[in-house]
């Protein structure tokens, strides 16, 4: 049995969830029948965090200790490890960030890094550790020595332990913070860092998912859970198979749920059935309102498409989330007015817009590639004064935009952060006439 401890490092951008990620791994550990405490350190200052890091090592006394790291947390993950380089446990980072650079961490006092998805990885660490053997073979991981193969997807993920298994691993006992019922994103948006799950897309069975529905109800009493896939109803068949499957059962009468996709993956058609399912709540992504910026980084959707999207959410009786992003390369003031265009014409219809928005170009992307050298902000996560941070109380002010990574003109800034402010002043009075009508 090995015992493994599983971190979150503190992340600048409040958490307000248990991380699913985590959650995941841990679960697989357990039903291997390892011992596990998780960590969630996301939403605490960075010196409790080391303080109580330091304090939970000594407890529980690990043989393994997985960090998930975030770029944006990636420069407080290798303080912590700097911190952990004297014990005798071994070191591995895993998540985001060391999928897109796993050379990195092990330059930050790691022992080992891992690419892509970890459920597997982590149980074959496990048992290299357990045994003595080689991690050479591990696809995914990366050592000082040498690495493994690439790593691939897991294409069964209705074998994969149900999160919940990890709930009472946390020092608040949480329950799994939600649901994903399916993996990647068909999508080849240029602005996206999701590369653990891939782009290769995945999905449960309705009856696997229904199956974790009942748990989260019957042993949490859990009357609403939020769906975290990245692309909900990218396939329509097995959107239609899901919604059937939970209409179907009579003990999940009453249970809602989220959701958030691509405004150009799903159909009118699509949200009566969902909405009949439970979803009571959509996430649009749509970005821009600018047809070239949405060819640029290859959205793939058009405005009237979206505007059809949450027309017909908003008649089925949904929540509707709308996303829009600002700051984009080759964005001038004729872009961001079709953008201005397209949020006044969805305002009506939209119950929030994401706060802030403002670009940030993330390792791994196509923007991040194309522009890092030009703009000067290469690895700029290992610079305390580039991470954004905490957002204030005035949701007018993007914590991204005072970075500036791409060095607006004072008068396009003040054009983005107007647009910033416009979507908080509409958040503001949309929750002020409900707390009147409430």
């Amino acid at each position: 049995m090995v015992r493994a401890l599983l971190v979150l490092p503190p992340l600048p951008q409040p958490m307000n969830t248990p991380y699913l990620g985590q959650q995941y791994v841990a679960a697989a550990l357990l039903s291997a029948g390892h011992a596990v405490r998780c960590l969630d350190l996301a939403n605490v200052p960075a010196p409790v965090a080391r303080t109580r890091l330091a304090e939970e090592v000594r407890r529980f006394c690990p043989d393994l200790i997985g960090m998930t790291l975030f770029t944006y947390n990636a420069l407080a993950g290798y303080r912590l490890a700097d911190m952990l380089s004297d014990g005798d446990a071994l070191l591995i980072a895993g998540g985001p960030h060391p999928t897109v650079l796993p050379e990195e961490p092990l330059s930050h006092g790691f022992d080992l890094s891992l690419s892509g998805e970890g459920e597997h990885a982590i149980l074959a660490v496990a048992e290299a550790l357990e045994t003595g053997g080689s991690f050479d073979t591990i696809p995914g991981l990366h050592a000082r020595t040498g690495h493994g193969p690439p790593h691939g997807t897991i294409e069964d993920l209705d074998a994969l332990p149900f999160p919940h298994v990890a709930a009472g691993t946390t020092d608040e006992d949480a329950v799994a913070g939600g649901i994903v019922t399916s993996r990647g994103c068909p999508a080849r948006c240029t602005f996206c860092a999701n590369y653990v799950t891939g782009r290769a897309y995945r999905w449960r069975s309705p009856e696997n998912v229904v199956a974790e529905l009942l748990t989260l109800r019957r042993k949490f009493g859990l009357a609403h859970v939020p769906f975290w896939d990245d692309a909900f109803t990218a396939r329509r068949p097995r959107l239609e198979a899901l919604c059937d499957a939970i209409l179907a059962e009579p003990d999940l009468a009453g249970m809602t749920w989220t959701c958030i996709t691509p405004g150009n993956m799903v159909l009118p058609k699509d949200l009566e059935r969902m909405r009949r399912a439970g979803c009571v709540a959509i996430n649009f992504g749509i970005e821009s309102g600018d047809r070239s910026i949405l060819r640029a980084i290859r959205k793939g959707q058009t405005p009237e498409r979206v505007i059809a999207a949450v027309q017909a959410a908003k008649a089925a009786g949904m929540t509707t989330i709308v996303n829009f992003m600002f700051g984009f390369p080759d964005e001038g003031p004729e872009e961001l007015a079709n953008t201005r265009a397209l949020m006044a014409q969805l305002a009506p219809m939209t119950d929030f817009f994401n706060n802030f928005g403002v670009l940030v170009p993330f390792p791994g992307t196509a923007i991040y590639d194309r522009y890092h050298l030009e703009y000067g902000f290469t690895d700029w996560w290992l610079d305390p004064a580039r991470i954004p941070a905490a957002p204030g109380t005035d949701l007018g002010c993007d914590p991204a935009l005072e970075r500036n990574f791409f060095n607006y003109e004072p008068q396009l800034k003040a054009e983005i952060a107007d647009l910033v402010r416009w979507k908080a002043r509409h958040n503001a009075t949309w929750e002020s006439r409900n707390v009147k009508s409430g």
